[in-house]
């Protein structure tokens, strides 16, 4: 005799969401979190980051977050004294383990717009600023947008990259 399983499938369909800015100065809008559906483990959500925008220096405390460039020019400043540089072309993904200090940087005076996926329910609610970074980012997005005006990434940028920055043999 086979036993049935019964179960409630919930599904749902929402408006896209307007535009937020988080506190590490991304415009955010969630897609599906929490707050929208009985998740557990897994958000997502798209980044829309103006010319030559930067975020500020942050970490998810908890989560992981894997960003896929969906148009756009990007930069990923990653490590403890953001000395570990990723640059990304339409259709790149990058893996940030949680707890890793990480700045996002659009390269160029055109929009980008970047998908994320997080292990975080709530999508954004694990951020934490870390100030002590701020003068260095300030520092390091300028050589990176400067290097990009002068053709430094022009060959990193003619295809997409597959890139991670997670901390290794700790439990973050």
């Amino acid at each position: 005799m086979t036993r049935q399983l019964h179960r409630l499938l919930h599904t749902t369909t929402n408006p896209v969401a307007d535009y937020q800015t988080g506190p590490q100065r991304q415009l955010l809008a969630p897609a599906v979190h929490a707050g929208v559906a009985p998740i557990k483990s897994l958000s997502s959500g798209v980044v829309r980051m103006p010319g030559f925008h930067h975020a500020l220096p942050h970490v998810h405390t908890r989560s992981e977050i894997t960003i896929f460039v969906a148009h756009g020019l990007v930069a990923s400043l990653v490590g403890d004294e953001l000395e570990h540089l990723f640059i990304h072309s339409p259709y790149s993904i990058m893996t940030v383990g949680a707890g890793v200090p990480h700045v996002g940087v659009n390269l160029s005076a055109e929009v980008a717009t970047v998908f994320e996926a997080r292990t975080d329910p709530a999508f954004n609610e694990d951020v934490e600023r870390v100030p002590r970074l701020d003068t260095l980012a300030v520092a390091r997005v300028a050589q990176v947008q400067n290097d990009f005006r002068n053709g430094a990434f022009k060959e990193q940028l003619q295809s997409a990259s597959w890139s991670s920055a997670v901390w290794a043999g700790d439990d973050n």
